[in-house]
């Protein structure tokens, strides 16, 4: 297969969502500017009409009602804007994903690396399917009231709602369907991002995850050849062996340096993303304790759910490296190092001391993204909201 064919098959979901976005490295230059400048204008907008409401409308509903909206705009941003920064990294990676697909090896490392795939498909495929089913809920609020009045009707009419609240500067009944196309449209494209920007995410972490995996299998497997015969050991197989070691460290260290690159392209993301999380839980307690049963109840506990899911995805992720890396230590362990020669089974020592400094995944080199961290955040950001609410 040449190298189209494999980006093709094994880029073909990732690709797609990012072309949509014009986050995809190797996408047409002019449709490229095209969609990160209209989505850029839709976004912007979206803030500015948040904002305007706060300025003209202001108390403390107000204002913590929109900072849930506006967290979720400026995250929007923030995850398109790491994509577009880190463009040459990012495409360098997945290159390297086609690469490796590419190369010749043993049937046994091209299951690791279709396990991952599928792993990765999974992951993927649940991630779009929440976010696709958090925007459609949005979107949906606008057409309960007609819906009501069908169903439940009053003595007059239910008020129209809007997909967010926001201020336009213009009378909302009469422009109220250019106001709900814009609102719509920023629905879309929050769901757009949020897919197109994780699931690239979702593909770089499982390939590296592979990576680490066909490493400990190479180890584990190294001295498998190597047998008594005579009571004695045949040189040669030690001798192959030992070249076999060798080929495993190299294959150790370019997983690691992998992962290293994956964390370089996120580290100031995600620790941004920490922040709007936080940020985003402590409003939306806050605003849940304080409001009466109702629609935008239900959209705020729906919008706890979307942020509990983000949340899990970004810290799972990291979790899976480590995951990797222990996994690599007990493959390390429980290979027949001990019938290797001396030089070997040093090789061992040292690969085994290097995998107690494994690489992770961080949040701006500070908090390590495992589901430990998730916990903590999840503490913290009640934390915060019990301050708010004694105040």
């Amino acid at each position: 297969m040449n190298w189209q064919t494999v980006e093709d098959q094994y880029h073909r979901d990732n690709k797609f969502f990012a072309q949509l976005v014009g986050v995809w490295p190797r996408q047409e230059r002019f449709a490229k500017f095209s969609m990160r400048l209209v989505i850029l204008v839709i976004v912007t907008i979206a803030i500015i009409t948040e904002v305007s409401r706060i300025v003209v409308f202001y108390s403390v509903d107000v204002l913590l009602d929109q900072v849930v909206y506006l967290d979720i705009g400026i995250t929007v941003l923030v995850k398109q804007y790491n994509c577009i920064l880190n463009e040459k990294k990012l495409n360098e990676l997945l290159n390297e994903i086609v690469a490796d697909r590419m190369m010749e090896r043993p049937k046994e490392e091209l299951k690791i690396l279709d396990t991952y795939y599928r792993k990765a498909i999974i992951f993927s495929s649940i991630y779009k399917a929440s976010i696709s089913s958090s925007a459609l809920m949005f979107i949906s609020i606008p057409a309960i009231p007609p819906i009501l009045n069908i169903i439940a009707p009053l003595n007059e009419s239910r008020g129209r709602e809007f997909v967010y609240p926001a201020y336009y500067f213009v009378d909302e009944q009469r422009y109220y369907y250019l106001i709900l196309a814009h609102m719509v449209s920023m629905a879309l494209v929050l769901a757009a991002v949020f897919i197109a920007c994780d699931i690239n995410l979702i593909y770089l972490i499982h390939h590296g995850c592979a990576l680490l995996a066909i490493s400990g299998y190479r180890f584990k497997h190294a001295m498998d050849d190597v047998t008594l015969f005579n009571g004695n050991y045949n040189n040669m197989l030690i001798h192959e062996a030992y070249v076999k070691v060798c080929r495993s460290i190299e294959g150790h260290k370019r997983a690691v340096e992998y992962v290293h690159k994956i964390d370089a392209c996120y580290v100031r993301y995600f620790f941004l993303l920490l922040g709007l999380i936080i940020v985003a839980f402590t409003s939306t307690f806050v605003r849940l304790s304080t409001m009466e049963v109702g629609t935008r109840f239900f959209t705020f506990c729906g919008f706890t759910v979307a942020q509990l899911v983000h949340l899990l995805f970004l810290t799972v992720m990291g979790q899976f490296v480590e995951n990797s890396n222990e996994e690599i230590f007990q493959t390390v362990y429980e290979a027949k190092w001990y019938n290797g020669s001396s030089k070997t089974q040093l090789l061992y020592v040292l690969v085994l001391r290097k995998c107690l400094n494994p690489p992770i995944l961080t949040g701006g080199g500070l908090v390590p993204l495992n589901l430990y961290s998730f916990v903590q955040i999840l503490k913290a950001s009640f934390s915060y909201y019990t301050v708010f609410r004694s105040t």
